[in-house]
C-alpha cells in the first residue's frame, strides 16, 4: 500500500466535510421549504376557520349582547319571586302552627265537654236507677206479700189430720 502524504489527507477530509456541509445544508432547504409550506397550509386553514367561525362569535356576541339585559332582569326576577315564596311559605307555616294549635285546644275542650256529659249522664242514669228501682222493689215486695195473703186466703181450708198415734200429752211433731 502506498502511504498518503499529509496533504492528500487534509485535501480528502476537506472534500468530505464539504460534501458533508453541502448535504447538510441541502437537508436544512428542504426542511426549510417543508416548513413554510406546512406554515402556509396552516395560514390558509386558520384563515378558512377564522372565515366560517367570525360571523357566529359576531352572532353570539349579538345575542349575548341583545339577551344580556333579559337574563339579568330575568335572574332578579327569579330571586324576588323566591323571596316573596319563602316569605309566604313562612307566613303558611305560622298559620298552619295556629290553626293546628287552636285544633287541638278545641278537641281538648271537646274532650273534656264530652267526659263532662257522659260523667252526668252515668250519675243521673244511676240516680234514676235507684230512684226508680228501690220503689219498685219495695212495690214489689209489697205486691208479692198482698198477692201471698190473697192466696193464702183464697185457698180452701185444708182437712184437719187426725192421728192415730197421737197421745193427750205429745207434743206435735213437723216431719
Amino acid at each position: 500500500m502506498s502511504h498518503i502524504d499529509p496533504q492528500t489527507a487534509q485535501l480528502v477530509f476537506a472534500g468530505v466535510a464539504a460534501l458533508a456541509l453541502l448535504l447538510q445544508a441541502i437537508v436544512l432547504l428542504a426542511i426549510f421549504f417543508g416548513i413554510r409550506k406546512a406554515i402556509s397550509t396552516l395560514r390558509e386553514d386558520f384563515e378558512d376557520i377564522r372565515t366560517s367561525v367570525t360571523p357566529f362569535v359576531k352572532d353570539a356576541h349579538d345575542v349575548f349582547t341583545r339577551v344580556a339585559p333579559k337574563i339579568e332582569k330575568t335572574t332578579d326576577d327569579v330571586a324576588a319571586l323566591t323571596h316573596s315564596l319563602r316569605t309566604q311559605s313562612d307566613d303558611l307555616k305560622a298559620a298552619s302552627a295556629e290553626i293546628i294549635e287552636k285544633a287541638r285546644r278545641q278537641a281538648a275542650r271537646i274532650d273534656s265537654m264530652t267526659t263532662g256529659v257522659l260523667d252526668t249522664a252515668e250519675r243521673a242514669a244511676a240516680f234514676v236507677n235507684e230512684a226508680v228501682s228501690k220503689p219498685m222493689r219495695q212495690l214489689s215486695g209489697i205486691l208479692a206479700s198482698i198477692k201471698a195473703v190473697v192466696e193464702s186466703l183464697r185457698a180452701p181450708e185444708p182437712v184437719a189430720r187426725t192421728r192415730a198415734n197421737h197421745k193427750p200429752g205429745d207434743p206435735e211433731m213437723f216431719v
